[in-house]
């Protein structure tokens, strides 16, 4: 009976599991922000042997197919680590989030736009 203590206190460690995100914001957040968009892909690896990123690779096209017609602005992205028994085995998530909003273009895009930025020219002139 005595040996159920034992054995439990050494099982809970290889049944917890830890989480790390981080969060990244890569374009201007627009004034209109009305419709949200979100996409995300995840991916299980084992061992810590990755052997390829074309998960990622979907994200953008994912977010693309959210917004047609319209372009998307204002993405923020999360990276979520989440590791289950002891770090033999991990899950990745990546999300992201932005805002569809109405363009001139037919194609959702998600490459920034810097007409929005003023910029200032030094004057030459004595």
């Amino acid at each position: 009976m005595k040996l159920y203590p034992a054995l439990l206190c050494l099982a809970l460690p290889l049944l917890g599991g830890c989480t790390f995100t981080s969060a990244v914001s890569q374009t201007n957040i627009p004034a209109d922000r009305k419709k949200v968009v979100e996409a995300s892909v995840e991916r299980f690896i084992v061992l810590n042997f990755n052997f390829d990123n074309d998960y990622a690779l979907r994200l953008s096209e994912k977010l693309k197919e959210t917004c047609p017609g319209g372009e998307i602005r204002g993405v923020t992205t999360h990276d979520t680590i989440t590791y289950y028994f002891l770090v033999f085995f991990m899950k990745r998530q990546i999300s992201a989030r932005g805002y569809c909003t109405l363009s001139r273009q037919a194609k959702a895009s998600i490459e920034p736009d810097w007409s929005d930025l003023t910029s200032y020219a030094e004057d030459d002139t004595p």
